[in-house]
């Protein structure tokens, strides 16, 4: 008889003496369960299963408790089935992986697997990932590891191993002569753990991988690891994604890089990385010869570090794959890297998907790639790539025969192109969509408060920053502007405002005499927009103060406001930073500043503008008379255009502030300014920071400092500054008599001549505020720094962080402090200070009168110099900030400080997100909140509080009467936390918003939440969403808000609902009068439970918003939508994307909108639309004269459908953003659409 056996079959062996097999089709991966029918095989049968078995060499065998279990596949056991495996582990001479992913073995399973591993002679590889393993589950598997011959792989992944767990291994690592492989990733290792870990890498010769990703690790780890990695001769591979390395720590590490000869791939992914940490990293790519991986996605590198990086790709010969998705990198560094590749022969893999690169520099990138001849792998951008993009890729993968492979980002490539790839490559793919939610003021929350502020007499500032107003939100506030008459400052900064709320906010400013200061940074307005508010400017009296910044105004724009600004007599401070004015922009600014009388203040940060603009303003400088600042940082400018600002400086008698940080002015830049500076009296503010002006430029400004009388702050940070720049600056500070700031931040000054800056400040009687970041300074030094603060009477602010000042310098600098009576900041973060330094900067507290602020994050204090801070804030009556985080603090340290806290009530906002909270800290937290009589909001996201730290927060929220916000975000919360909390909801009075999204709560606690929502009259905002609730909880919540009347905001996301539950929420909806905002997207509703929420909508008069995408709504659903449309007056945003609607459905909700006069916003994105339901729609929108707003993108739409809405948009004069991206649009008739725009002078965005 033939049996096969297939591997991964749980199998169990019966009490007899002779083999009885059992065998199920479906195995699991658990162990059997007794209720479970199996398949008995007769006694023949099992003889030759098992004679099968002892012949095949692929499957792995072993016998717990009576069951064989083949461990070539993943197992899932406890500690006592463990111990079992323990035993065989010892003997067994053929097993070579064991996979034990996910299970419960804890500290007590990893300490008999290690017991066995110091005897084991065959296992090569042991995967521990996601077991809950701590400090003693390490020290026996590092003790392990120091006897074990022949272990090469170990994943100790998600556990809960600290900097003690991570000594241990490293410990292990320096006698080990066989691991190649060591996974820690998502621990909390931090940098003490990277410390231990680095100085093993100085010893190891074997490990080959080292992965610690999410540990916490800043750039003090990333020093030691730099350092380990310079005497290291085996790894290839080290991973440090989702770590706080930033820029200093990027800096070090490449540095480091210069030197290793072995590393080859880098993951540093998600590291607050900016321009200056690329610029560091190009540097490294210059001199290293190992380096093929390189992995910086998901940073906050712009332009400039792309251009870095490009530059250094022209000459590197070496790197293969270059990751920098989800980015800030624009046209401009696409276009660097298209000059790049014509040249660098060994690249193959670019990833630039995410970033903010347009469609044409897309072509021009395309183009590029037809005549390079080695790439093999392209990333498309998976976000708002257009059809021209797509074409302009495929066309240069058919005129490119190495490029053999496509890789689709992130699952989420468009319909357009898949069509043009799949043309030139035949790859088809099918995209997905990303949604997003906010629960800030809307548009008709702004014009609800905006009709209460037209009557109001006292109100003189409004700040609506960071909301969701878009332009319907500003024509209310612009309503208000006409007629009310004490308002004096407006800022609506970060909201969704295009040229359409810009005009009517212009309009406004025509009529209104009182508002001095608009502020409409971070929004979406264009040349359009500006236009209006320059015809504005022309005719309003009153504005003094108007922010324009990270817009979208290009130079047509600057010329408007250019014009205007030769008119106006009022405006005295212009910001334009991050915009797009280049040089023509400059220059028309230029020539207003020549006949302008009153603008004292520009702002011109971020806008490409190089020599040729710089030059028309500095020209514009000798003959201006009023302005007092000017703001040219991160341009491109180069010592070329710095001697007509030289001139300028010679003969202006008015600017006081001029910033050039971050261009291109070099040593002979600061030449020359600062021999204009001898000359010039006005100036008191000047930074030349990150311009590579070495000493020598240096020294050129110190030659100033010596007889200038006029200039205060100097900043010079990043700018290669050694010893001898150093020196001349401290000879300088000897007989200035002006300057009060001096920031050397990143430089290479070290010890040495910190002792000559010290010995200045011994002498110097008005420098305030010194910055020494990130200058190699250690405790030497900062005994030196100690030294002089003994004697110096003016430095209130002292920075340090990011040095090696150690206790001892710690120590020395604390006594200074018992002296000192005028620092009141000290800067300490990162400086390798322990607890004995905490201590003494403790005892110090305790007699220190005048410091308010000291930092001390990113060190390695634990809870004995908590304990000692805490003691000495109990006696301390000035200290007003203390920042600890990132260190090595615990239960006890953090009780100390809750109690020293009670005695500090100031603070409102306590922030703890991703902060290694558990339990015990949660309680003392908790009862900290019972007595403080002032905080106002606590994040707790992303910790690990479970039930019994929300039971106690929750005994806390029945006394406190002053939290209003709190954020409980993935705390691994379960149903008897959710009732903790929801008892207190009963009782508390103040509480606004709660978030208890990603926990482990499911119907139970919906049905406590509920039962409290009934008698709670304070929580407007419940955030529930990725939980366990289906319908029976949300039945109860549904009952719950019939009665309630405060809760406004409900998002239920990503749960089980049905249809049963839609309905649930459907009679609620004919009752409640307060809900404004329902989420119900992504679960499981289908068209029966639209019917039901349709009709609801027919008569409830609150509800504004409802989302329902992800749905299974289509057919009749869609057309009861439609109907309620017909009648409902309120709903203005209703989201029915990724529901498969086909174009019958869009016909019927087409037909609704013809009749509906409150909808503002539609997304319709991710269904089935061809152009027969986008005519439907062009068609309605000839009527409609509401929506402002219709998201279409990723469907199929074709030219017949864009030609519709073009017709369309020649009648209808309320639409402002159309987006059909992913369809099928020609370019020619995308091109048709813009040209009906442009004649019919309508401002609609179009993407």
């Amino acid at each position: 008889m033939a049996v096969e056996i297939t591997a991964g079959a749980v199998i169990k062996l019966s009490q007899q003496r002779q083999a009885q097999w059992y065998w199920k089709s479906n195995p699991t991966r658990r162990l059997k369960n007794e209720k479970e029918e199996w398949i008995q095989f007769s006694d023949i049968e099992s003889e030759i299963i098992e004679e099968a078995l002892n012949g095949n060499h692929n499957i792995k065998l072993i016998e717990l408790d009576d069951y064989w279990i083949d461990l070539n596949h993943s197992i899932q056991i406890n500690e006592k089935a463990a111990e079992a495996l323990v035993d065989i582990l010892k003997s067994n001479k053929t097993i070579t992986t064991l996979q034990l992913t996910s299970n419960q073995l804890y500290d007590k399973g990893a300490e008999v697997l290690g017991n066995a591993l110091k005897v084991n002679t065959t296992l090569t590889t042991l995967n521990l990932r996601d077991n809950g393993i701590s400090v003693n589950g390490t020290d026996a598997l590092g003790d392990a590891l120091k006897a074990n011959q022949t272990l090469t792989n170990l994943n100790l992944a998600y556990n809960r191993i600290s900097h003690e767990g991570a000594e241990v291994i490293a410990n292990a690592l320096k006698v080990n002569h066989t691991l190649t492989t060591l996974n820690l990733g998502v621990n909390q290792i931090s940098d003490k753990g990277a410390e231990a870990l680095a100085d093993a890498l100085k010893f190891n010769l074997t490990l080959i991988t080292l992965d610690l990703h999410r540990n916490l690790i800043t750039e003090k780890g990333a020093q030691a690891l730099a350092d380990g990695l310079k005497a290291n001769k085996t790894l290839h591979i080290l991973n440090l994604r989702y770590n706080k390395i930033s820029d200093p720590g990027a800096e070090i590490l490449a540095e480091a890089l210069k030197v290793n000869q072995t590393l080859n791939t880098i993951y540093l992914k998600s590291n607050t990385i900016s321009d200056k940490g690329a610029h560091a990293l190009s540097d490294m790519l210059k001199v290293n010869q190992t380096l093929t991986s390189l992995h910086l996605e998901d940073n906050q590198i712009y332009d400039k570090g792309a251009q870095a990086l490009a530059d250094t790709l022209k000459s590197n010969q070496t790197l293969i794959t270059l990751d920098l998705h989800r980015n800030q990198i624009s046209d401009k560094g696409a276009e660097a890297f298209g000059d790049a590749l014509i040249v660098n022969q060994t690249l193959n893999t670019l990833h630039l998907y995410m970033n903010q690169i347009s469609d044409k520099a897309v072509e021009a990138l395309s183009y590029k790639l037809k005549v390079h001849q080695a790439s093999t792998t392209v990333t498309l951008r998976d976000d708002e790539i257009f059809a021209k993009e797509a074409e302009a890729f495929a066309d240069a993968f058919r005129h490119d025969p190495t490029i053999t492979s496509v890789h689709r980002a992130d699952d989420a490539m468009l319909d357009f192109g898949i069509e043009a790839l799949g043309q030139a490559l035949g790859v088809r793919q099918t995209p997905t969509l990303p949604n997003s939610t906010s629960d800030r003021i809307s548009d008709i929350r702004g014009d609800v408060l905006a009709d209460k502020l037209q009557a109001h007499e006292i109100v003189t500032t409004l700040n609506l920053q960071h909301n969701q107003i878009s332009d319907e939100g500003a024509q209310a506030v612009a309503d208000t502007l006409k007629v009310n008459q004490t308002l004096t400052t407006l800022s609506l900064q970060n909201n969704q405002i295009y040229n359409k709320g810009a005009k009517t906010l212009a309009l406004a400013l025509k009529v209104n005499q009182t508002l001095t200061t608009l502020d409409l940074e971070n929004n979406q307005i264009s040349n359009a927009g500006a236009e209006a508010l320059a015809d504005a400017l022309e005719v309003n009296q009153t504005l003094t103060i108007l922010n324009l910044g990270c817009n979208s105004i290009s130079e047509k724009g600057a010329d408007v406001l250019a014009d205007a600004l030769k008119v106006n007599t009022f405006l005295t401070s212009l910001d334009l930073g991050h915009n797009e004015i280049s040089d023509k922009g400059a220059q028309s600014i230029a020539d207003t500043l020549k006949v302008n009388q009153i603008l004292t203040t520009l702002i011109l940060s971020n806008n490409e503008i190089s020599d040729k603009g710089a030059k028309a303003l500095a020209i514009a400088l000798k003959v201006n008379q009023n302005l007092t600042t000017l703001d040219l940082q991160n341009n491109k400018i180069s010592h070329k255009v710095t001697e007509a600002f030289g001139d300028a400086l010679k003969v202006n008698q008015t600017l006081t502030t001029l910033n050039l940080a971050t261009n291109e002015i070099s040593t002979k830049g600061a030449e020359i300014i600062g021999k204009a500076l001898k000359v010039n009296q006005t100036l008191i503010t000047l930074d030349l920071s990150s311009n590579n002006i070495l000493d020598k430029g240096v020294e050129a400004l110190s030659d100033t400092l010596k007889v200038n009388q006029t200039l205060t702050t100097l900043g010079v940070w990043y700018n290669g500054i050694s010893e001898k720049g150093a020196e001349a600056l401290a000879e300088a500070l000897k007989v200035n008599k002006t300057l009060t700031t001096l920031d050397l931040t990143l430089n290479k000054i070290s010890d040495k001549r910190v002792e000559a800056i010290a010995t200045t400040l011994k002498i110097n009687k008005v420098l305030t505020t010194l910055g020494l970041s990130s200058n190699q300074i250690s405790e030497k030094g900062g005994k030196a720094l100690a030294d002089a603060i003994k004697v110096n009477e003016t430095l209130t602010t002292l920075d340090l962080k990011c040095n090696k000042i150690s206790d001892k310098g710690a120590e020395v600098l604390a006594d200074a402090l018992k002296v000192n009576k005028t620092l009141t900041t000290l800067n300490l973060i990162a400086s390798k200070i322990y607890d004995k330094g905490a201590e003494a900067i403790a005892d110090t507290l305790k007699i220190n009168q005048t410091l308010t602020t000291l930092h001390l994050a990113g060190n390695q204090i634990s809870d004995k110099g908590a304990e000692a801070l805490a003691d000495a804030l109990k006696i301390n009556e000035t200290l007003t900030a203390l920042d600890l985080g990132e260190n090595q603090i615990t239960e006890k340290g953090i009780g100390a400080l809750s109690d020293a806290v009670k005695f500090h009530q100031p603070v409102t906002t306590l922030c703890l997100l991703q902060n290694q909270i558990s339990v015990k800290e949660a309680e003392v937290l908790a009862n900290t909140l019972q007595v403080h009589e002032t905080l106002t909001t606590l994040t707790l996201k992303d910790n690990q509080i479970f039930e019994k730290g929300a039971e106690a927060l929750a005994d806390a929220l029945k006394v406190n009467q002053t939290l209003n916000t709190l954020c409980l975000w993935y705390n691994e919360i379960s149903d008897k936390g959710a009732e903790a909390i929801a008892d207190a909801l009963k009782v508390n009075q103040t509480l606004t918003a709660l978030d208890l999204s990603e926990n482990q709560i499911s119907d139970k606690g919906a049905q406590a939440l509920a039962d409290a929502l009934k008698v709670n009259k304070t929580l407007a905002n419940l955030n529930l969403e990725f939980l366990q609730i289906s319908d029976k909880g949300t039945e109860a919540i549904a009952d719950a808000l019939k009665v309630n009347q405060s809760l406004t905001v409900l998002e239920l996301k990503w749960n089980q609902i049905s249809d049963k539950g839609a309905e649930a929420f459907s009679d609620t909806l004919k009752m409640n009068k307060t809900l404004t905002n329902l989420n119900l997207a992504y679960n499981n509703i289908s068209e029966k439970g639209a019917e039901v929420l349709a009709d609801a909508l027919k008569v409830n008069r609150t509800l504004t918003t409802l989302h329902l995408e992800g749905n299974q709504i289509f057919d009749q659903g869609a057309v009861a939508l439609a109907n309620a449309l017909k009648v409902n007056q309120t709903i203005t945003s209703l989201n029915l994307a990724n529901n498969s609607m086909l174009d019958y459905e869009i016909e019927v909700l087409a037909d609704g909108l013809k009749f509906n006069h409150s909808l503002t916003t539609l997304h319709l994105n991710g269904n089935r639309i061809s152009d027969k339901g986008a005519v439907a729609l062009a068609d309605a929108l000839k009527v409609n004269g509401t929506l402002t707003t219709l998201y279409l993108f990723w469907n199929q739409i074709s030219d017949k459908g864009a030609h519709a809405f073009a017709d369309a948009l020649k009648v209808n004069q309320t639409l402002t953003i159309l987006n059909l991206d992913g369809n099928k649009i020609s370019k020619e008739e995308e091109e048709a659409l813009v040209d009906v725009l442009e004649a019919r002078g309508r401002n609609v965005t179009l993407r």
